[in-house]
């Protein structure tokens, strides 16, 4: 009985751009959900200005991006920052027909951040609205009813807005605070940095008022982007790392 044998395939990975330096940047989610649409393979993104390396081996500069590549109103200017890459990374590509090539390595990281502006405020405004439509808390502000027992029940009242959930009716006692839903790590983000605008300086307190966040939550995002200081005229305050200071408008 004949067998037909099948034989496995090799196909070469060309090495021609092997060494070619590339840099692994992150972009901002509007940025990208603009560019991923792109099918023209000419057209420019952009232009990029660098300053020479620092002592600490940084390169700071600024991303230009052309307007005709953008779907909506978002910044144009970029603030970038290039640090050595010690990942080992390296780029593969495969066209219609099955070849595959190594594009470069990763020779370098890539931060970016909107430079501030007018684009850039209408951003965080838009932003800082939709972190407040997600996860709303509808406090149980109707007249109580008594019931046997002395439990009291708290019935919501009706909301005309859609955006907002009715809560069911629960059993509750008159000093149980009101349940706090964790927002998006992004957009509570977004929402510091607004408050951070108005002022330099904010107690965890005072700023959770405004924020209405687990106080758990709340400290370990403050301590991605804040200084707390301990001492000083200052005491007990949250204050913007000098670098997200250096964003604001």
């Amino acid at each position: 009985m004949d067998r037909e044998e099948v034989e496995d395939t090799v196909e070469p990975v060309y090495l021609d751009l092997e060494d070619r330096e590339l840099y692994l940047v992150k972009l901002p989610k509007e940025l990208g959900n603009s560019w991923k649409n792109i099918t023209e393979s000419e057209i420019l993104l952009g232009t990029l200005r660098m300053s020479k390396r620092d002592s600490q081996g940084k390169r700071k500069g600024v991303l230009s991006v052309n307007t005709a590549t953008l779907t909506e109103e978002i910044p144009t200017e970029y603030r970038t920052e290039l640090t050595k890459s010690d990942l080992g990374l390296k780029v593969f590509s495969q066209d219609g027909s099955g070849r595959m090539a190594i594009e470069g390595k990763v020779t370098e990281s890539c931060s970016m951040m909107p430079k501030p502006g007018e684009r850039y405020k209408k951003q965080l405004g838009v932003r800082y609205v939709k972190s407040m439509q997600k996860g709303t808390v509808v406090p149980l502000e109707s007249t109580p009813k008594q019931v046997k027992g002395g439990i009291t029940i708290k019935i919501p009242k009706h909301k005309e807005s859609e955006d907002e959930e009715e809560d069911e009716s629960k059993i509750k006692g008159p000093s149980e605070p009101y349940k706090k839903i964790k927002m998006d790590r992004e957009a509570l983000k977004n929402q510091i940095f607004h408050h951070f605008e108005q002022r330099e300086f904010w107690p965890l307190k005072e700023l959770n008022a405004h924020c209405r966040q687990p106080e758990a939550y709340l400290k370990e995002i403050l301590k991605e982007i804040c200084v707390y200081h301990k001492k000083g005229p200052n005491k007990s305050c949250y204050e913007l790392q000098p670098h997200f200071k250096e964003q604001k408008p």
